[in-house]
Formats: C-alpha cells, structure tokens, sequence
C-alpha cells in the first residue's frame, strides 16, 4: 500500500508492506530523523490484514496513538496523530503540505547537501584579513587562562557543553548536527557548512545549516577552505568585498556576503576538514573574539569527528573479526607499519558452511520468520568462529563463508578452522534440541581446505570488503556443494595432511570437481551426534542465550 508518512513535518512516500518501514535517528533505520528524544530504531510502520499498523520497538520514550500507548501493533488509520516520544507521525494526503523545518534543527544529507553547496575559486591575498595558526586544545585553553576570569571561564563552560553534547551523538550526521547547532547557537551567521576530506583529498559539503533556508544560496570559496585546511589556519574576513583576495569573486559582491570565517579540523598531524562560516555587514561581521572560539569549538569537532570514524572502522572489524583480532588491527594501524587490512598472500583454512535444504524449508515461511531463524542461527554459528581466531568473510544467503590465518598470521589454522565446523555442528545440533515451536529441523554441511590465498580489502571506493582469493578458497566452496552431505565435515588433502592424526579423518572416493583437472581425495571429519553436548556446561553461554531468545 502506497502511503505518505508525515515525520516531523517532512513527507516521505512509503510502499507499506508486510515487512514495513521502520523509524529512527540511527543507520539501521528506514526513515531517519535527529531528535534526542527518538530512539536509534523507534517504532516500526506495517501493513497486517489489509490494515496499517504500527509497533513500538521497545523504544525508550515510548509511542502514543493518539494519547494512548503503544505497546503491540495497532492499526492506524488517515489523521491518527502517533507521537515517537516527541516527534509526531501521520498517515496525511498527497495534497497536504510540508511544515518547513526549523532552522535550527535543520539537517541535509550529505547528497542533498552536495547539490546545494558550490564551490568557487577566488584570487587570494593574505592582506585584509585575519590569519592565524591553528592551535591545540590545549594551547587555546592556556591562552584563555590568560583572559579576564570570567571571559576565561564561559569559554570553558561553552567548551565542556560541547564535549558533552559530542559524546552524546552516535551517528556522523548527529554529531555534526550538534556541532553546527552549537557553533551558530555561539557565533551570529547567515549560513554555516560543514566540509570534510574525501578519499582523495578533496573537501566534501556534509553539513548545511542556514538561519533563512529559502534564500539563494551563493557559492562558497573554495580558496578559503583549502587555505585553512592545508595551511592549518583559521581566517576571518573582515569585510571580502574590500579583501584583495576576492577581486576575482564578483558574486561575493552581487549576493552581499562581507565576511566569512573559517577553522581547520585538525586531530594531532590529521587534517579533517573545515568549519565555514558567513555573514553579511548588517550582521556586523565576524570580530576576534569568533574566530578565538571557532577554532576552539573546531578543536573538540574534530576528536568528536575523528572519534565516529574510528568507532565506525572498528564496528566495520567487528563485523569480520574476533574481538582479540579487532585490537590486534586497531593496534596495528596506529602504529606506522603499513595497513594492516592492506592485500597480501598468505596461508589460510577456508570453511563454507551451508544450511542443507534450507531455500525449500523456507518456501511459504513468513519473512520476519525466516529471518528470525537466519539471524538465530547466524549469530550462534558465528560465536563459534571468532572464539577460535576467524575471520567471517561473508553470509551468502543460508550460506557462511570463513577463513583462518588472516589478517594475523596463525600457525594453526587448519586445526582452529576444523575446531570450528565441529562446534559449529554441534551448535546446530543443540539449537535443533532446543528450538522454539514451530522452528524446523536445520542441518548443515561444511567444507574446509588449506593452502595459499590472496586476502585484502577488495572493492571500490564507495564498498570495500575484506576477503580472500584464490584456488585454495574454490576448492573449499566445491568440497562444500560438491562433497559434504547434511551434517558431514569434508577437508581438503593439504588441511588433512597439516593435521595429522589429530583428529579422526576417514579418507573419501577420490572425486573430480568443476575447475580442477586433477581428482583430488577429500577426507571426512567425524564427529557424533550422540556425542554432541547436551549439558549446559559444555555449551557457550551465548549459545544458550540465543536458544533461550
């Protein structure tokens, strides 16, 4: 059913469906808004015997259908007012309009942002301005020692509101919406931006806030941003129409913008981007002092910036990694030795694993069901995984594909990755003992195979993902689809002679398999049902917690 979601005066067309929409001021929801008092994931909008309903999604304000709480789904109809803590949502007509954002609370995604920010080249001449280096925090705050105590002491009241408010937001978005909201709430302007290094160097538009958001928008110098970045000043003009630098900018003249100020973002030797400010002379223009507590303010933005990117690089790890491996990265990439995700060859066990017969299990399933099932399974399968040092590559479907040895070399990765898939059937095995009504039966079958590889971050510059290449990882996806039945572990020759008489390894028929020339020998892990664990001790406790979900 198509519908229009009025989100906090913002229409958004929905094709409301079984599945639905959900919203939040976090990544993972559909619709997105910056309000403190919406959770990351708030409330979830659907479609249920014909009707649209709505759900709380243990949100921690709560949800109202007009007044009254919502505490399961609950049908809505044209008009409802559904209040997501304070933000309010109605189902409204094509022909109702959009009640205009307060400009304060302003927020552009970086696309829309992108389209209506330009930048132009300017002459530049350091005469006529202020220019002055970029300083630490800790330098800045020295200084402002040295100031009138009470001048002294706003500044840091300004400035520990600031840190709070930065280690409040848990998106990129967010925080730079704090800082903007900050700055201009500090410092009288016109239009304020946000602009940050791209891959290649290039300053990137991310955050616009404008106090009049209907008014032309007039390019921005781009001479003044790469000055401050690459130079790591700040610069204020006093007046651009009379700056030197700006005799080759005569829209600065035609669109009546006088004065402009701009702080790098500079965390230890990086630098981030820049905070840009404007305003026109009946405004009065930028004095000293601004500039003062612009690069300050910029100072905290930029460790509040510098620290989103590292919490989203190590949310990135932790997807792929073990938490002993994420550190050992994290560790490595701090130091100057080269990156650690960098592409190299190296001595891997490759496993895939696939639920045996699944896509027909799954035929008629309802779909929040079966991805209940996947996710149940997924996150339980993958314990087993990062307790023993592996890499999960990726999911593909009701497949998992893993790999031992890499990025961190580890002598015993063929045992580790085998070590693995037998936990991982015994997972599967307790899962099935204990598994919610109306739950199938899973079985699965595993395939492992050692030897060289090429692994490294594979991609482009928009996606990246770390993987591993080569014949070593074929020949394991063949053992896999090709060899393993329902509940068997099938290893490789070179895994079975790396090995040894560890483990019970019963030699298969030799088999020709797609790409290889060669007939090769697999050997089969044997591990028993009956002897799988039953006992509570003998089963991690995070896979008790996702039997018991």
């Amino acid at each position: 059913m198509r519908m229009i979601l009025q989100v906090d005066g913002a229409n958004h067309k929905v094709d409301l469906t079984e599945e639905g929409v959900t919203i939040g001021r976090g990544d993972q929801a559909t619709i997105r808004i910056l309000a403190n008092a919406v959770s990351r994931v708030h409330a979830r909008f659907f479609m249920r015997d014909g009707a649209p309903h709505v759900l709380d999604l243990k949100s921690l304000n709560g949800t109202t259908l007009n007044g009254a709480p919502v505490t399961e789904p609950r049908p809505f109809a044209q008009g409802d007012t559904i209040l997501l803590g304070e933000v309010m949502v109605k189902w409204v007509s094509d022909k109702e309009p959009t009640v205009p954002a307060k400009a304060l609370n302003m927020t552009v995604s970086p696309k829309s942002v992108s389209s209506r920010i330009s930048l132009e080249d300017r002459a530049f001449d350091a005469s006529g301005s202020i220019v002055v280096p970029h300083a630490s925090i800790e330098k800045l705050l020295e200084q402002a020692k040295e100031q009138p105590a009470k001048d002294a002491g706003l500044l840091f009241q300004r400035l520990a509101t600031m840190a709070g408010t930065l280690l409040r937001a848990s998106t990129l978005q967010e925080l730079l919406a704090s800082v903007m909201e900050l700055v201009t709430s500090e410092i009288p302007c016109q239009r304020g931006f946000i602009l940050l290094t791209g891959p290649d160097g290039e300053l990137i538009p991310e955050y616009l806030w404008e106090e009049n958001p209907e008014a032309s928008h007039p390019p921005i110098s781009r001479t003044i941003a790469h000055t401050a970045m690459k130079d790591r000043v700040a610069i204020l003009t006093t007046d651009a129409r009379l700056d030197p630098r700006f005799s080759a900018g005569e829209s600065i003249k035609i669109h009546g913008i006088t004065s402009a100020l701009c702080a790098p973002l500079v965390v230890e030797d990086q630098a981030l981007g820049v905070i840009y400010l404007e305003t026109s002379l009946s405004k009065g223009g930028f004095k000293r002092e601004d500039e003062h507590l612009l690069s300050a303010m910029a100072n905290f933005a930029a460790v509040g910036i510098q620290r989103e990117r590292d919490t989203r690089f190590r949310n990135r790890l932790e997807r792929y990694h073990s938490p002993q491996v994420v550190e050992q990265i994290l560790k490595s990439s701090q130091s100057k030795e080269a990156p650690a995700l960098s592409a190299k060859r190296c001595e891997i066990s490759v496993l895939f694993a696939d639920i045996s017969g699944f896509t027909r299990m799954s035929e008629g399933m309802e779909p929040l069901k079966l991805a209940a099932i996947l996710n149940r399974t997924f996150e339980a399968l993958t314990e087993q995984i990062f307790s023993r040092g592996g890499t999960l590559d990726k999911y593909i479907g009701d497949a998992i594909m893993a790999f031992f040895g890499a990025p961190n070399p580890d002598p015993d990765h063929a045992q580790n990755a085998v070590d693995a898939a037998i936990a991982m059937q015994e997972t599967i095995f307790f899962l099935n003992q204990n598994r919610p009504e109306g739950y199938p039966e899973l079985q699965m079958r595993i395939g492992i195979n050692s030897g060289e590889a090429f692994a490294g971050d594979i991609g482009c510059e928009k996606r990246m993902d770390y993987t591993v290449m080569g014949s070593t990882v074929n020949l394991a996806s063949r053992l896999e689809s090709g060899v393993a039945k329902s509940g068997q572990i099938v290893v490789g020759p070179r895994t079975a002679t790396i090995l040894g008489s560890e483990y019970d390894l019963v030699p298969r028929k030799p088999v020709s398999l797609k790409g290889f020339e060669n007939e090769l020998t697999p050997y089969e892990v044997h591990w028993a049902e009956h002897d799988s664990p039953t006992m509570e001790h003998d089963v991690p406790t995070a896979v008790h917690q996702i039997a018991d979900a």
